[in-house]
């Protein structure tokens, strides 16, 4: 759910010392894992909270703006890594768990009206040891007074230890599940679009509903695990801005 990170109003306020809170519940309806033909419904929170140069998140994680420039942020950043349990779905069966953990890594963000571009290399701490590389174009169109449209397109690259732990089959994991064993390679991990309104009732309250696409890369597509190449999301949430 894009719209639970930090707004782009928010950003802007990093050199005027202000905080920002915002807590709020959402929904999204997404494929059980990466890959998978099964979707179900998940619940998340909606906590974001910035003070002068400070932000933090519930999928922004934790970072710090080093940027003098309004329009231009970069810094320091940890967040979180999803994990995943081989009882989400029957097809995981045998692969063992790939526990939560954390990523650490850098971002840039450069908002050039109404267009921005945003980046990140984050390298995974824990179950999920690696680098990841994202990069993503966007374009805001506001409608209203109340109401705005924001649509992105992004690539995500990832090194060989990442795609293995996700898409890989070792020969242990094939006697256990019975699925071909498979070694991924470095690669595009995923590719997609996707668009969110937002709607504001107050100066306070918000809500955001979220839609998108994307495909596999053919490394992760040609995996065993893999049963649907091309996965699709929908989300919803609520916001109230102290």
């Amino acid at each position: 759910l894009r719209q639970l990170t930090l707004s782009q109003k928010e950003m802007t306020e990093k050199n005027k010392g202000q905080s920002n809170l915002t807590l709020g519940a959402g929904v999204i309806y997404a494929p059980e894992y990466e890959g998978s033909e099964d979707y179900k419904v998940r619940a998340l929170p909606v906590i974001n909270y910035r003070k002068g140069r400070f932000f933090v998140g519930t999928l922004g994680g934790v970072g710090y703006d080093l940027s003098n420039t309004k329009d231009l942020s970069y810094g320091p950043i940890l967040s979180y890594q999803f994990g995943r349990d081989e009882n989400d779905n029957e097809r995981l069966e045998g692969l063992g768990d790939i526990d939560a953990g954390a990523d650490v890594g850098a971002f840039a963000r450069w908002n050039l009206k109404p267009f921005s571009v945003n980046s990140s290399l984050k390298y995974g701490l824990g179950d999920v040891e690696g680098a990841q590389v994202k990069l993503g174009v966007g374009y805001a169109l506001p409608l209203s007074v109340k109401d705005s449209l924001r649509f992105e397109a992004s690539v995500d690259w990832a090194d060989e230890e990442v795609m293995q732990t996700y898409f890989g089959v070792t020969p242990e994991q094939s006697s256990r599940s019975g699925l071909d064993q498979y070694d991924a390679s470095s690669g595009i991990r995923r590719y997609g679009m996707g668009a969110s309104w937002t709607h504001v009732y107050t100066p306070k309250v918000f809500s955001t509903l979220n839609a998108g696409i994307y495909q596999l890369g053919s490394e992760a597509a040609d995996s065993p695990i893999t049963t649907e190449k091309t996965g699709s999301l929908v989300g919803a949430s609520v916001g109230y801005k102290f």
